[in-house]
């Protein structure tokens, strides 16, 4: 997964097509637009292909990088409103799905906060 953000994250401001969610498409992997997506650039990279990337469908990625089918959306889906994401923007979401403990310690603080809020807004009226 390091090897797939970091590949992106070589051209960071590179536009990465985005793919249609896997409960829209089933297993069609056509990006949304002509751009490539992050599968076709993982497809690209000769070194994954030698340790077993077998294709570019979504079942052949979800296989090699050992992902379910919620986590391939959370990182190379998008819909209607949102086809193209920068590179550096799903190299962050590939690392978000591979150590999710960052994102996880950002909605707890949040979840805190807004506790806090109501608990003082409830202890002052």
């Amino acid at each position: 997964m390091e090897r797939w953000a970091s590949l992106l994250e070589r051209d960071p401001h590179r536009l990465v097509a985005l793919l249609r969610p896997s409960w829209a498409a089933g297993d069609d992997i056509a990006p949304m637009t002509a751009s490539p997506s992050a599968i076709d650039l993982a497809w690209a990279d000769p070194v994954f292909r030698v340790t077993g990337l077998a294709g570019r469908s979504r079942g052949d990625v979800r296989a090699f990088f050992q992902l379910s089918d919620a986590e391939l959306d959370r990182i190379a889906a998008g819909s209607w409103r949102v086809p193209l994401r920068p590179a550096w923007q799903v190299a962050a979401r590939i690392r978000n799905v591979a150590d999710p403990r960052p994102e996880k310690l950002i909605l707890v603080g949040v979840m805190v906060m807004i506790a806090s809020v109501v608990g003082a807004a409830q202890w002052l009226g």
